[in-house]
């Protein structure tokens, strides 16, 4: 609610003068979350719940703030928490844990940081109602106004105590602030990234030399006691957020709304997402509705990484930065299978399943991911294997031959053989690293050469964010298939599917049974 409804909504409360007043204080001067609950349900939209009595947090993220910032806070002068849009984080950090700290007597003169300074003062407007309104706030702490008592500065008493809150936009001129002879001991930075101060690297190294210089200097180097909090959402990889993070004075957290997306994601999109099964997807806050928010996925991918999981993709410094796409694979000369087992491996990375058709000089790559058993994983392979088959053209696979993949393709090619097929299968050695590997697929990528499945929601994730990626399962497949598919080595295979495609009675049972 803005600041006119809360005012009429306050005023509209009866006042509390009961006898539990001090009881009510002393429980809420050492426990945030009753103080929280208690003094502010309407800000927290728990009204008529009874507050603590019914009232159960679903949010790991709040939870934290609730149970664990306090802790956090004393063992760390500078706490760096990232988390996603819509957690509440401007309401429960700057407005109420900052307002807990003053009442409580922790803290006497806190400082508030926005990107600007109209940002900032929608808290400070926030918190003057409350102060002026809420009764059994006021009744219980004994608040009185202040001599001062402006949207960008005001002080207020509790028992007769003097504390102030000061608020400020980003880049302004703040070193030398006082209250009393005394320098801030609370500082919170909230949302002080915007989409214009991460445009550049000139803007972003303005950015963070002005809070080094004047944020990082505000409190007395003789306390021991001040904190600064930065809270906010990553709008890039290189801002101030990303910059914070690598400062040994910061304690950092991080806060994403999908703590796991979907195991079956490659098989879901925006139409199929209010029907399909949602396998195994885990949110910070259980209680949200997963359709919803998956729908907000696919809408716009990049926002809501940015937004929702502060890992902005940005295409400064990536690999892939531009990839053409298709919606349908059209009927290629020729289709290579590249394979990414994901067996005993850390993690939690996927089984990357590559088919990359080739047609005339264009690829066609079709790329997804998966978290199954490995007899699960050889019959993915068997269907998408006979479903190439039913188009009577050759194929090939391709898979790294070491370790858990070596024992993987001697399964592989015994669960065909059962079925009668002579699998023809390019063992892979890869003496050159990795990163060496996918860097070489790049070009092949970004001219157009191969083009991407615009369906195929992992693999894309993995080019946005690569060498960032928390995963290269899907690109390490395609770089395997690609490999071989460019290749001299591989010119004469066809004999061996001509053999198979000869046989129609096995073809025919195989593709009733998988296809």
């Amino acid at each position: 609610m803005d600041v006119k409804e809360l005012k009429s909504y306050l005023k509209s409360l009866p006042n509390i003068l009961d006898d539990q007043g001090d009881f009510r204080r002393e429980k809420a001067q050492n426990d945030f979350y009753y103080f929280a609950t208690q003094y502010f349900a309407h800000q927290l939209g728990i009204e008529g719940k009874a507050g603590l009595s019914k009232f159960k947090e679903s949010s790991k993220f709040r939870l934290f703030v609730y149970n664990k910032l306090e802790r956090v806070c004393a063992d760390s002068r500078c706490v760096l928490i990232e988390a996603y849009r819509g957690g509440a984080k401007t309401t429960l950090i700057t407005r109420l844990y900052l307002l807990w700290q003053l009442l409580s007597g922790r803290k006497n003169y806190g400082i508030v940081v926005s990107s600007t300074i109209d940002i900032a003062v929608e808290s400070s407007d926030t918190l003057r109602v409350e102060l002026e309104e809420n009764a059994k706030l006021k009744n219980d702490f004994k608040i009185s106004i202040g001599e001062k008592w402006k949207s960008e500065e005001f002080i207020f008493y509790t028992d007769k105590k003097p504390k102030k809150l000061k608020f400020f936009g980003a880049g302004k001129k703040i070193r030398g602030t006082n209250f009393l002879g005394r320098r801030p001991d609370i500082i919170i930075a909230d949302d002080i990234e915007n989409d214009e101060n991460v445009e550049s690297l000139a803007q972003r190294e303005k950015l963070y030399k002005w809070f080094r210089k004047a944020v990082l200097k505000l409190p007395s180097r003789y306390d021991d006691k001040f904190n600064i909090i930065v809270v906010g959402t990553r709008l890039h990889h290189d801002g101030l957020l990303a910059r914070i993070k690598k400062l040994s004075s910061f304690t950092s957290f991080n806060f994403p709304l999908v703590v796991k997306f979907p195991d079956n994601i490659d098989a879901l999109n925006k139409d199929s997402i209010k029907t399909a099964k949602i396998i195994n997807m885990k949110l910070d806050d259980e209680s949200m509705d997963k359709c919803a928010i998956l729908a907000e996925f696919f809408d716009d991918k990049e926002s809501f990484y940015s937004e929702y999981q502060n890992e902005p993709l940005s295409k400064d410094g990536a690999i892939f930065a531009e990839y053409k796409t298709y919606e349908v694979m059209p009927v290629c000369d020729a289709y290579y299978i590249g394979i990414d087992p994901a067996m005993g491996k850390a993690r939690g990375d996927y089984f990357g399943l590559a088919l990359l058709g080739k047609k005339d000089k264009q690829y066609y790559l079709d790329a997804k991911g998966y978290k199954i058993k490995p007899d699960m994983m050889i019959e993915k392979i068997v269907r998408l294997y006979l479903k190439i088959l039913n188009f009577g053209k050759p194929v090939k696979i391709a898979i790294e031959t070491i370790a858990f993949q070596e024992f993987f393709k001697d399964k592989l090619k015994d669960e065909f053989a059962k079925k009668g097929i002579i699998l023809s299968v390019c063992e892979l050695k890869n003496s050159v690293a990795k990163e060496l590997r996918l860097d070489a697929l790049a070009p092949y990528i970004t001219d157009g050469t191969i083009e991407v499945n615009l369906d195929n929601t992992l693999l894309i994730e993995e080019l946005d964010t690569y060498p960032k990626a928390p995963h290269d399962d899907l690109l390490d497949a395609s770089e395997m298939a690609f490999r071989i598919a460019s290749s001299v080595a591989i010119a004469d295979y066809r004999a061996i599917n001509k053999i198979i495609k000869k046989n129609k009675n096995l073809i025919r049972s195989l593709k009733d049974r998988y296809t």
